[in-house]
């Protein structure tokens, strides 16, 4: 295929500074043979280029650039143009939009951001990864770790997760991520914490850190060794232990660091770590003060606390089993190499010397525990075997140096092999070994290395590096055939480079590492003379391609990698590969009295003999080389892998300074070619690299054909073959060759450049078709104005006319009108005329007449008045003779009565001085004294006949129930007598009552005349003073009668009640209960009535008439006649017989309870409510008033036990309401005992009434009931939220996120095609989500939940749906959009007004996140102002979830693209962050760690005065119902006396 570049195409141009610089075809001619095309980048600079012909192939032409929504594509392979520049390029854009993880193909690229991203790490992330697909998230490391995982759990196969780059590109920090990611899954994935082999698997990391980790150049925290970590799992697959094998660690470094490098970690640890009495005694002093610290001039790391590293490394010592003493021992031979790097070598002339009194050298022997003599003696001497004798010759001084370092290299390489042993005996011993059914291998080894002087540590990295480039070119190799023949496509064979002439270079017979080892075993061996046989040997055919002699100096070699070209200088060569310390330093530390070292040497033994057991048969009995053991556990490595199912993370190190998101091009272009990823592309490249499913190509360029097309696709029921049959019509009329595309079963396989030639067809068709729209909205437009002008002409020539009609109309009217107002005139003139004439002939007739009638009425008034005067005249004559007739008579009555009233009042006198008349009065009165007795009596006795009556009428009501017509009968005859007798009672009393207060009226006037008249006689007085008393009595009598009379009322009136409830066949009555509670005694009737009035928390019986109940209606007199000792014995035998108690507690009242529902009225009661939680606390305030504790703590353990496991099963419907029901009743209790406690404080009755032992225990009591039930509502109240917080979590996402509930701003789906080819799973809508609200509202409601416990479920409710939909949120892909943040928007707004509606306000301030995503998803980001005004109104996000809501946005064909430049200005705003802390919202409730705080401790406790003891009818509890009769009748008792 040929390349048009036409003016406007975009492509690339090569830059010395950038790599590549993006241009643009500003010109293009043809010249003779020549094409000049001329280019200008988007800095301004113009080029030029020539080329020979437009082919594709040719190599003159500038390589072509992906359309804009290619670029930043998250997986390479998919870029239509897969070339360098464009692989670079997307790799850039992606970075600088703080994507640090791309895809290419198998292989994910980790881009280093030299900064702390933990928040792409979290718990949170893992979680959101685990069980996904890879591609169904962004890249990450834990989507890799996820696809291994399934891959072992679906295939049964072992695989290995490969991480490589150079130094510094993060390769340990990723290795340790997928290590924590396996550990987090596998814990969450069976709902526990992680196990103490998950933790110790973890616990690897730090101390191979501290041990083989160190500060380069170009890391701060560089591996110096490879490393591959077995993560062993049985048949579950659960997590069972793990191997780790190492390699190559670098031993020079412990004796030689260059400049601003450090050792390794732990020698800074232990120095800064350590304590000081401890450092004292293994001679540590400062960092300066050692030979092998202080060369590299930078002692310390910014921001690396190393003593908080030292107590992570000790910890995590301890947790493989190493404990604080033998760590010790470890410090101390790790002090000990520092000593001996600070041991003296004096330099003589020909030999060196060394002091036996050196301090360095004693501390060093001493720590070891070896003989110093001996020690410092082999440093300074050597000893050669020959056949027949030993020769022992001394050292210069550079080969004491070098022996006296030696032997601390093998030292610290031996601990380190035996910390490797160690861990591995530790996690997988020989049980766990058995169980081992598969692996998850992780694989951080070094990158490929190339240094200016590059040498023996660089060549073994780099042969490492070509072995596992050549298995990943196979295995990507064979990927891709699998690919095409599982799709079932005709392909060619593609050809790869294959770097097997540069391994063989290495490995053969006669090769590198073969020539190295012969000159190593020479005594003689040298490294020149080791070059000059490479030289002689290798460099001609046919290894010469591979290997060559550069052209100056002869002590360098140049070694042809697959990445480039590498030269080698042989210094040291031969040295490091022999790696072997003298046998007399052997023999010392041998001899060592220390029980690690000897460990240690015995395990450095152990592996010299597995290895000699492997050679066994293959020839002579050689001492291994470094090279040959780094060979061979190579080897062992590519079986591993070759055996497993490889996974591949390239790390790519962005910068050389380290700096935080900055990237270099032409750095990270030398790093993509060494790792193999653009070796991949071209692999890719070769064959078919764009791939897309059928449904995907046919959502995307369906537009590229008829609409009647794909309508008829997308509507109804669409099967895969109606799809696949569309994706052929898109090509037949896209592509021109079917040779640039196949037709795989799944896939359509695409040849490069294919998919940008599809994507400007897509967008031609869109131009032409928004051009084609813009045409008929201009048309009609302007055919609106067209119509608009003709109706306003019409409409003006209309309005014109009529004016002109109008006139002439008003005209007519108007002389017509003149017309008829002469008319009118000229008559009203005329009738006008025609009435004065008429009215003034009526006003003088009027005159006249009323002239006449005045005159005769004035003779009338003259005539009456006559008669008046005449007539009062005589009256006033006939009256006055009449009154003095009537006053003469009067006078003459009054003085006879006079006279008369003279002689009664002396007859009056004399009768006052008669005794006997005096007498003859009292016996009169004390006659009606005892007339009156008797009477009372009489009526007294009558009303106890009618009491008697009544009770036989009710023992008759009770005996025919069921015959109601002739109780209605008696009734209505009993009332009729009933009603007689008491009106005659009624006048009987009255006329007793005028008779009693007419006799105390003569009584007194009487006293008061024998007052007067006879003081002298006292006896009498005396009669009269009992005979007041009698009269008192008398009252009182008539007084207790009257209270009688009431009594009996009261009985009529309850019995009338009776008769009532009985027709309508609703019995009740009176239920009775006491919450009394007294203290604990040691005998059950210790109490007496009178001191139970002392206790605070007696109080009288609560009677009230509730609904259908059980009746238990207990009479006065019972409870009057009651014997206590009686009530309390049977309560003690109830109460100690606690089997049946408990059962019917346990089976009767907790578990058979039919518990009221929550009804939206809420016309429940709270008797109907809390009866449980009361019945609990009469049982057992009795049993504490009994002196029953034991009884009372076994009782309380099986209550609070069943209601604990009640509410541990509730499931599905029955969670929000009898979860609430409970948890009131438990707050019930809860505030009971509060109550108690507090009162019992309170009141000191009660403290004197017991021994001070007692009190205290008592106290002790209440305070541990009152804990029991503040755990039990803690624990309730915690299984309840997270059982709501469970279901809630099933309907958030769907119902918030998912749904569509506002007409006209339907979101599309992510496919049209794909909805109808796959179905979907359950789907909820807001209703659903408003509903639970509603549910879980009115169950608190209805069993009387506080209002701030009500608001603090609410909301806790509301904050977990805004953290679970915004996660859930921020993770989708292709899914946010303007239209998704209106229906976002409306769905929460819907909430919040719910929230509104149940008076809790802020209910929206915990919906904030949720909010203001959809208000970022609906504002423009077009431009910086826009992201800054976005940052404005989305106060509440953070800028790194604002940066990823951006990122993630999913820009229509009909809207702008978000410009490079607005997402490197959201990305500078996370830089700058200094509140970095991820973008994940806490979904775990409370206080962040998922347990939540009981809100019922921060209210009031419910008021306790008097206790209802109800008990439903529908349950059967005899004894309770027993129990609870006795107590009312007791507390009736009480109350009485």
């Amino acid at each position: 295929m040929s390349s048009t570049y036409e003016v406007g195409t975009r492509c690339w141009y090569p830059d010395e500074k950038e790599g590549w610089v993006g241009t643009e075809v500003t010109s293009h001619k043809h010249e003779g043979n020549k094409y000049i095309i001329g280019l200008v980048a988007e800095d301004g600079r113009e080029f030029t280029v020539e080329a020979d012909s437009l082919d594709e192939n040719n190599k003159d032409l500038p390589q072509l650039r992906n359309p804009p929504i290619l670029e930043a594509n998250e997986d390479l392979t998919s870029l239509s143009y897969l070339n360098e520049p464009a692989v670079l390029n997307a790799i850039k854009i992606r970075y600088s939009q703080l994507n640090i993880y791309t895809y290419s193909g198998i292989v994910l690229i980790a881009t280093n951001p030299f900064q702390r991203v933990d928040q792409l790490y979290s718990p949170d992330i893992i979680q959101a990864y685990a069980g996904k697909r890879r591609g169904e998230l962004e890249p990450h490391l834990f989507a890799v770790a996820e696809d291994a995982y399934r891959c072992m759990k679906r295939d049964g196969k072992n695989q290995t997760i490969i991480v490589s780059g150079e130094s510094g590109a993060g390769k340990t920090v990723s290795a340790k991520y997928i290590m924590r990611f396996f550990a987090s899954v596998e814990a969450d994935s069976t709902n526990h914490d992680m196990s103490d082999t998950e933790k110790q698997i973890l616990a690897t990391n730090p101390i191979m850190e501290a041990f083989g980790n160190a500060k380069t150049t170009r890391n701060d925290n560089s591996s110096r060794f490879g490393k591959y970590l077995e993560i062993l799992f049985d048949k579950e697959p659960s997590i069972i232990g793990a191997r780790v094998r190492t390699y190559l660690l670098e031993r020079s470094r412990l004796v030689f660091q260059p400049q601003t490098e450090r050792n390794y970690h732990i020698f800074y640890q232990i120095i800064k770590g350590m304590k000081d009495e401890d450092k004292e005694k293994l001679g540590l002093t400062k960092i300066e003060d050692f030979h092998y610290l202080n060369q590299g001039g930078v002692p310390e790391i910014e921001g690396v606390d190393d003593a908080k590293e030292f107590k992570d490394t000790s910890d995590a010592l301890a947790l493989i089993g190493i404990e604080a003493d033998k760590q010790y021992e470890i410090y101390k031979i790790l002090a000990a190499l520092l000593h001996i790097g600070n041991i003296a070598v004096a330099k003589t002339r020909n030999d060196a010397h060394i002091s036996s009194e050196d301090p360095n050298l004693v501390k060093a022997c001493e720590l070891l525990e070896i003989d110093p003599n001996d020690f410092s003696k082999w440093i300074v001497k050597k000893q050669i075997i020959t056949r027949s004798e030993k020769i022992v010759s001394n050292l210069n001084h550079a080969q004491a140096l070098v022996a006296r370092d030696s032997v601390a290299k093998y030292i610290y390489s031996a601990l380190f092999d035996w910390l490797v042993d160690y861990v591995n005996s530790d996690l997988c011993p020989s049980e766990v070994e058995s169980k081992i059914n598969s692996f998850i291998g992780v694989l951080d080894i070094y990158g490929f290395e190339h240094f200016d002087k590059n040498s023996f540590e660089q060549f073994c990295i780099n042969y490492a590096n070509e072995k596992l480039q050549q298995e990943f070119n196979a295995h990507v190799f064979k990927l891709e055939q699998e690919e095409y023949i599982k799709e079932e496509i005709e392909w060619s064979f593609i050809e790869f480079s294959d770097n097997q002439p540069c391994i063989d270079l290495i490995e053969q017979k006669v090769g590198i590492l073969a020539l190295l080892d012969e000159e190593s075993r020479l005594p003689s061996g040298n490294d020149a003379s080791w070059v000059e046989k490479m030289y002689q040997t290798l460099a001609k055919p046919p290894t010469n391609k591979v290997f060559s002699k550069p052209r100056f100096g002869n002590n360098k070699f140049t070694v042809s990698h697959y990445a480039l070209d590498v030269t080698y200088d042989n210094e040291g060569f031969i040295e490091k590969n022999r790696d072997t310390v003298s046998d007399g330093h052997l023999e010392t530390l041998k001899a060592t009295s220390n029980q690690l070292l000897q460990e240690i040497l015995a395990t450095v033994d152990k592996s010299a003999e597995l290895l000699q057991t492997a050679k066994q048969g293959r020839g002579i009995n050689k001492k291994p080389t470094l090279g040959s053991i780094f060979k061979n556990s190579l080897v062992e490595l590519m079986k591993t892998i070759n055996s497993t199912n490889a996974h591949y993370i390239r790390c790519i190190k962005p910068n050389e300074q380290k700096k935080a998101w900055e990237f270099d091009p032409l750095m990270v272009l030398s790093q993509l070619r060494a790792c193999g990823v653009l070796e991949t592309i071209r692999i890719s490249c070769a064959g078919f690299p764009s791939r897309w499913t059928y449904v995907e190509f046919a959502d995307r360029y369906h537009i590229l054909v008829s609409s009647d097309e794909w309508l008829k696709v997308a509507s109804g029921e669409t099967t895969q073959e109606e799809v696949s049959g569309l994706c052929n019509k898109i090509l037949s009329i896209s592509i021109d060759s079917e040779a640039k595309y196949q037709l795989g079963n799944t896939k359509i396989f695409f040849k490069a450049g294919m998919l940008a030639h599809l994507e400007k067809l897509r967008s031609d068709k869109l131009f032409r078709s928004a051009v084609l729209i813009q045409k008929n909205l201009r048309m009609l437009y302007h055919r609106r104005k067209y119509l608009e002008i003709r109706n306003s002409i019409m409409g003006i020539q209309s309005v014109i006319r009529g004016k002109l009609v109008r006139v002439r109309i008003q005209r007519e009217i108007e002389e017509h009108a003149a017309t008829m107002i002469q008319t009118a005139a000229r008559g009203y003139l005329a009738r006008t005329n025609f009435q004065l004439a008429l009215h003034s002939i009526i006003i003088l007739q009027s005159s006249i007449r009323g002239l006449k009638t005045r005159r005769e009425t004035m003779e009338r008034r003259n005539l009456n008045g006559a008669l008046v005067i005449q007539r009062s005249c005589r009256s006033y004559l006939g009256k006055r003779e009449f009154r003095k007739y009537i006053k003469a008579t009067i006078f003459v009555q009054c003085c006879l009565r006079r006279k008369l009233a003279i002689k009664e009042l002396k007859a009056l006198k004399v009768e006052a001085k008669s005794v006997n008349k005096m007498k003859e009065v009292q016996y009169n009165l004390e006659n009606k004294v005892i007339e009156l007795t008797q009477s009372l009596t009489s009526k007294i006795q009558d009303n106890k006949n009618l009491v008697t009556e009544i009770t036989k009428l009710k023992a008759l009501l009770d005996e025919s129930s069921n015959d109601k017509e002739i109780l209605q009968q008696q009734h209505v005859e009993f009332n009729q007598k009933l009603n007689t007798t008491s009106e005659k009672h009624l006048e009987e009393v009255t006329q007793l009552t005028q008779e009693l207060n007419s006799v105390k009226s003569e009584f007194g006037s009487s006293q008061a005349r024998i007052e007067e008249l006879l003081k002298e006689q006292e006896q009498l007085k005396d009669d009269v003073k009992r005979n007041v008393e009698a009269l008192d009595k008398a009252r009182a009598d008539l007084e207790a009668y009257d209270a009688e009379k009431d009594s009996l009322n009261k009985t009529i009136l309850q019995l009338k009640s009776d008769i009532i409830s009985l027709q309508q066949q609703q019995p009740q009555a009176k239920v009775l209960s006491t919450p009394t509670r007294n203290q604990q005694v040691n005998n059950r009737h210790s109490l007496s009535p009178s001191s139970n009035q002392n206790l605070p928390w007696s109080s009288p019986i609560q009677s009230f008439t509730p609904r259908p109940v059980s009746v238990m209606q207990i009479s006065r007199d019972d409870i009057l006649t009651s014997n206590v000792n009686q009530i309390n014995d049977e309560l003690w035998k109830l109460l100690r017989d606690s089997r049946s108690l408990h059962k019917e507690i346990v089976d009767g009242l907790l578990k058979g309870i039919k518990i009221p529902p929550a009804t939206v009225a809420g016309d429940l009661t709270r008797k109907e409510v809390l009866f449980p939680a009361r019945i609990v606390i009469i049982v057992l305030s009795d049993m504490w008033r009994l002196g029953l504790t034991k009884e009372s703590e076994d009782f309380l353990g099986e209550v609070l036990s069943v209601i604990q496991n009640l509410v541990s099963a509730l499931k599905d419907e029955e969670v929000i309401s009898h979860g609430a029901f409970w948890l009131s009743n438990t707050h019930e209790l809860y505030s009971f005992v509060s109550y108690a406690q507090s009162t019992i404080i309170a009141n000191d009755n009660i403290s004197n009434e017991m021994s001070d032992s007692e009190y205290d225990e008592y106290l002790k009591l209440v305070a541990v009931v009152k804990e029991d039930f503040e755990s039990l509502s803690y624990n309730i109240y915690n299984m309840w939220m997270k059982k709501m917080e469970k279901d809630l979590e099933k309907k958030a996402v769907s119902a918030v996120v998912l749904s569509q509930s506002l007409p006209g701003f339907m979101a599309p789906e992510s496919s049209p095609f794909l909805s109808k080819v796959f179905s979907q799973g359950v789907q909820y809508k807001m209703d659903d989500i408003l509903s639970f609200f509603n549910s879980v509202y009115w169950a608190m409601k209805s069993y009387f939940f506080e209002p701030e416990v009500m608001n603090e479920v609410i909301i806790e409710l509301l904050r977990f749906v805004d953290a679970l939909c915004f996660n859930d949120l921020i993770m989708r892909r292709n899914f946010l959009s303007w239209k998704r943040g209106l229906q976002l928007n409306y769905n929460v707004t819907r909430l919040e007004e719910w929230c509104k509606s149940h008076s809790i306000n802020e209910g929206g301030n915990y919906l904030v996140h949720l909010l203001q995503a959809a208000k970022l998803l609906q504002l423009r980001k077009n431009t910086p102002d826009d992201i800054d005004i976005i940052y404005e109104i989305c106060y509440a996000l953070k800028p790194s979830q604002v940066q990823k809501l951006i990122s993630q946005y999913y820009v229509a064909d009909y809207e702008t693209p978000i410009a490079p430049g607005v997402l490197a200005a959201v990305a500078k705003r996370v830089k700058e962050d200094d509140k970095e802390g991820g973008f994940f919202l806490d979904v775990t409730g409370g206080s962040g760690d998922g347990v939540f705080d009981d809100p019922f401790r921060n209210v009031d406790l419910r008021g306790f005065t008097k206790v209802e003891a109800y008990i439903p009818s529908f349950l059967n509890l005899p004894a309770i119902r027993r129990i609870v009769e006795l107590v009312s009748r007791n507390a009736e008792f009480e109350s009485s006396i």
